[in-house]
């Protein structure tokens, strides 16, 4: 396994985050990014779309615990991910030995220019405080496609809806920040395109995916949500057992006769070019 590299002047929202989503790097690796997470027809339409297989470099900015890094590298890819949370680079690492995976920030790629076929960033780029930046290193290492999802129809998403009764149990301060920084930052209309005509990218491809999410019972539901990085400061402001409380009454709504928790969402993704 290549070591893994470590960015010490990691800063930013990457500071922030990155604590946050490695807290219960184990829970969001097997849920969320298992086989049935959210992400796996994102991550095939990319693979399709962006032509990644064999002979093709791709670098996942943002990579999480590195589900889609390695279902590139089933298909004869060679990855590398980055990621502000060690614990989850650690298992991405665990996941694809031959992966260059490295802790850092998307605002600063430690790589030269032109050393990737292709970018990706799932769920990823509206976390980071300067977007333009982050997209403009993108495509700075980038020879080939960006490729940028997003999470789209919030008003009509499940996880969003379960997401929002929570609310009040975050500081004020954490959602005030989250409007900047967070998962639904540049989920408005337009605020993607500004971002991306700002570093330089035109797009050449834009998709809305939608994903049913099922999880067999509640327990795991919960223990998902539970798991999620921005939960974490819910948690710390008001206490495990309210944030649990509030998010098992959040899913009720979804769950069905049998037990099973079914929730809809919808991603946009989108394939552009420096």
């Amino acid at each position: 396994m290549t070591p893994i590299q470590e960015n010490r002047e990691l800063g930013g929202s990457g500071t922030r985050w990155g604590p946050l989503f490695g807290g219960r790097a184990r829970d969001w690796a097997e849920i969320w990014e298992g086989p049935r997470g959210w992400g796996t027809p994102v991550y095939e339409h990319v693979l399709d779309r962006a032509k990644i297989g064999s002979g093709t470099r791709v670098l996942d900015c943002g990579c999480g615990a590195g589900r889609f890094a390695r279902m590139a590298a089933d298909r004869g890819a060679s990855v590398a991910g980055i990621d502000a949370a060690k614990e989850l680079i650690e298992i991405a690492a665990e996941r694809t030995p031959d992966g260059d995976f490295r802790v850092g920030d998307l605002e600063a790629l430690p790589w030269a220019d032109d050393s990737f076929d292709a970018v990706t960033g799932f769920s990823a780029i509206q976390f980071a405080d300067d977007k333009v930046r982050a997209l403009t290193e993108a495509r700075r290492v980038s020879r080939g496609p960006v490729a940028v999802v997003i999470p789209s129809r919030v008003s009509e998403s499940g996880i969003a809806l379960v997401f929002k009764p929570l609310f009040p149990l975050f500081p004020p301060e954490a959602l005030e920040s989250m409007k900047h920084s967070g998962m639904f930052a540049l989920s408005e209309p337009g605020k993607l395109e500004e971002v991306l005509d700002a570093a330089g990218l035109t797009v050449d491809e834009d998709d809305e995916i939608e994903k049913v999410i099922v999880f067999d019972d509640a327990a795991g539901a919960v223990r998902a949500f539970v798991g999620a990085g921005p939960t974490a400061l819910a948690i710390g402001h008001s206490g495990e057992l309210a944030v649990t409380q509030a998010v098992r009454e959040a899913l009720s709504p979804f769950t069905g006769t049998d037990g099973r928790v079914t929730l809809s969402a919808w991603y946009r993704v989108v394939i552009a070019r420096g």
